[in-house]
């Protein structure tokens, strides 16, 4: 059984894992910027009758641009957040806490529309 739980501290979130959801397929277009794909979960609402009337999508597209595509490509499930903020930053010449702003914000947007999720090391209280 899989629990959820919310990071204790900021240094847990930089310790987390990003990884690609299983599901999620992803396909360059041009020369910067990549399309996820990712299958949506069919409701009961979203069958006949309503599938009649509307064209109901069957998959959520999402369209990155280069940074974005970048930050996709970080999150191959070896990296840690901390290590991927340090590259980033070491690539686009900025401090620490600006990388940080803008991977942060970045993964946020990826977590919410379902293509990353974080796996974070368990605790010590979890571990012993």
């Amino acid at each position: 059984m899989v629990r959820e739980t919310a990071p204790r501290a900021f240094s847990d979130l930089l310790g987390a894992t990003p990884v690609h959801n299983h599901a999620a397929r992803s396909e360059r277009r041009g020369e910067n910027d990549v399309v996820v794909r990712v299958p949506l979960r069919r409701r009961w609402f979203m069958g006949p009758p309503l599938s009649w009337v509307l064209p109901l999508s069957r998959e959520r597209v999402v369209s990155l641009d280069r940074l974005g595509a970048e930050v996709w490509e970080y999150c191959d499930g070896q990296r840690t957040t901390r290590q991927i903020i340090d590259d980033f930053a070491g690539r686009h010449q900025l401090s620490f806490h600006e990388s940080r702003v803008s991977v942060c914000s970045y993964l946020q947007q990826l977590i919410k529309r379902g293509l990353v999720v974080l796996v974070g090391q368990p605790s010590q209280e979890e571990a012993g």
